[in-house]
């Protein structure tokens, strides 16, 4: 009996090995002969130590049988943890062409006696259970115990035997008997979860009832618990049993929609086309027969509400012209970002209003939805506090229209250019250097805006200076007659031609013409170019900063003093 412990233990620590293990890659060395020989070396050694064990286990004490069992246990684990490195290995070195067929035979007889172990352990664990089962109440908490310990080896063992056949395959092993045995016994398995859900099913119905009549029944309540859990259980089991059925290339798709009613989680695995055929053609009876009661009502409906949603729309445009019309000829001096939000604003209005009065026309309650609507609305305000306050400062510049599209503004803390766009969010700029910037609206109300083409007329500021020898009025004259030439030059207002300053190189002249705003660069340029040239010609001087230094030569009393 001892001895038929430790073989199940055996398979069991296979089980838990392939299950939880994760597989370990092998060190490489020159010769992959070598390294499987090794290997094979280290389980054949692990092994001896195991009949040893074996062969001494009956002749110590009921206690140190335990925790010789338990030693025993752990000593399987690290014999199938190489083996199962060995079979990776020699799965990947048969990829490259490179296998050793001898150490390949070896391995064979390993994993087929490997999995004679598991078929061993399986059948002699369901007996086990069966009689233990049978001396416990049938929903007692004992009972429960016992299954859920069942069904954890049971998954164990049937996993570890699906990776054995898996390995098999890869390896070219023959596992036609192996893989017949485990469909059929998975099969059974899952035949028998599905049986279960209905009768779990039907069971929590007659003891929901009967803690209805008597709802101070607690041993009803524990009943109930018991075998709401367990559907809980086997459901798990029973999604295990459907992928291993699956991997083996068994047709499980009804199963898994059995597992859907139990609310099990969509994966790619159960999202095959069969399933979701089983599923489209319940679904399609369905809606057949309720179409076939309600669906003349809703046909009406439908009708209904996509004319009540045209009429509103094409309010909504004709509202949108006649207030485009209306504000055009308004005497308002409103923006264009201005106009345009009021004009989407209302016709906005009108559609919703629209929307809302069809699903009141249709049967459709609006008091959910517009409560709805006030949560959803301070939540979003929540969380786009940011947002709101570019928003604020965008209904701030509307207002107050510091700037509008196509003027020339510096803004932001330093950035110029050109309004290309605004929104109630952000203004895009377009630099001198046609670069396209996208500034919060927050930012630019929050400091200086400078707007250059908010006005028709500017004034030209420049500086010119001539020499301390030069003739003031002949270069006062020559300022002013460039001037009057200039056809971009306003004659109003008058520009201004004065001496500013004395430098310590030159005598300063400020020159302050008026011209349009679109016209300020061009003239800007066309006069310190004209000045340049005309003071060339006429002899005037533009100093630049110098310095005379005089040399004094020392006296012989000069000298003395320095010593």
């Amino acid at each position: 009996m001892l001895k038929e412990l430790t073989r199940y233990c055996g398979a069991l620590g296979l089980a838990a090995l392939l299950v939880c293990a994760p597989i370990t890659s092998v060190m490489a060395v020159d010769s992959g002969s070598d390294q499987a020989t090794l290997l094979l070396d280290k389980y054949q050694r692990q092994q001896q130590r195991i009949e040893k064990i074996k062969a001494n286990i009956d002749q110590v004490s009921s206690i140190e049988q335990a925790a010789i069992s338990h030693r025993l246990l752990e000593r399987h684990l690290h014999a199938f943890e190489t083996i199962n490195q060995l079979s990776q290995y020699l799965i990947e070195q048969k990829a490259l062409g490179l296998a050793d067929e001898q150490v390949l035979a070896e391995v064979e007889q390993i994993i087929a006696q490997n999995n004679q172990d598991l078929v061993n352990g399986i059948e002699k664990q369901q007996l086990e259970f069966n009689k233990a089962y049978a001396e416990e109440e049938a929903d007692g908490i004992k009972a429960f115990q016992l299954y859920i310990e069942h069904l954890a080896s049971s998954d164990l063992i049937y996993t570890a035997m699906v990776q054995q056949i898996s390995n098999q395959q890869a390896l070219g092993f023959s596992v036609d008997t192996e893989k017949e045995y485990l469909i059929d016994r998975l099969y059974t398995r899952a035949e028998s979860f599905s049986g279960m859900v209905g009768l779990v099913g039907k069971k929590r119905e007659e003891l929901g009832k009967l803690i209805k009549i008597t709802p101070d029944d607690q041993s009803l309540k524990d009943q109930l618990a018991v075998v709401t859990e367990q559907l809980a259980v086997a459901g798990e089991s029973f999604k295990l049993t459907v992928d291993l059925l699956t991997q083996l290339g068994f047709n499980a798709s009804f199963y898994q929609q059995t597992l859907l009613k139990l609310g099990g989680q969509i994966t790619t695995d159960v999202l095959d086309v069969n399933i979701l055929g089983g599923i489209a053609k319940r679904w399609l009876e369905r809606l057949s027969e309720y179409f076939v009661e309600h669906g003349g009502e809703w046909i009406f409906k439908v009708f209904l509400l996509v004319a009540i949603y045209y009429i509103f729309r094409s309010l909504s445009r004709l509202v949108r012209k006649l207030i485009t019309k209306s504000l055009d000829s308004s005497k308002l001096n409103l923006s264009s970002l201005m106009k345009d939000m009021i004009i989407s604003s209302v016709a906005r209005v009108v559609i919703i209003i629209g929307i809302l009065f069809a699903l009141a026309q249709v049967g459709i309650s609006l008091a959910p939805i517009l409560a709805g609507l006030g949560v959803a609305g301070f939540i979003i305000g929540f969380a786009l506090q940011d947002t709101l306050g570019n928003f604020a400062a965008g209904l701030m510049i509307l207002i107050y229209r510091p700037y509008d599209v196509g003027d020339m503004v510096e803004v932001g803390g330093g950035v110029f250019g050109k309004v290309k766009s605004m929104n109630l969010v952000s203004t895009t700029i377009l630099t001198i250097d046609n670069q396209t910037l996208v500034i919060p609206n927050s930012k630019i109300w929050g400091d200086v805006i400078k707007n250059v083409t908010a006005q028709k007329l500017r004034r030209v500021d420049l500086v010119f200076g001539i020499g301390y020898s030069d003739d003031i009025e002949k270069a006062e004259a020559v300022l002013n007659e460039l001037l009057e030439k200039h056809p971009m030059v306003l004659p109003e207002p008058e520009p201004t031609v004065k001496l500013h300053v004395l430098n310590e190189s030159s005598v300063d002249f400020i020159v302050r013409p008026w011209v349009k705003t679109d016209d300020y660069w061009d003239v800007y340029w066309d006069i310190t170019r004209e000045v340049k040239m005309r003071f060339d010609r006429d002899g005037i001087s533009i100093p630049f900063p110098q310095r005379d230094v005089h040399f004094y030569p020392a006296t012989s009393e000069a000298a003395q003093i320095e010593k």
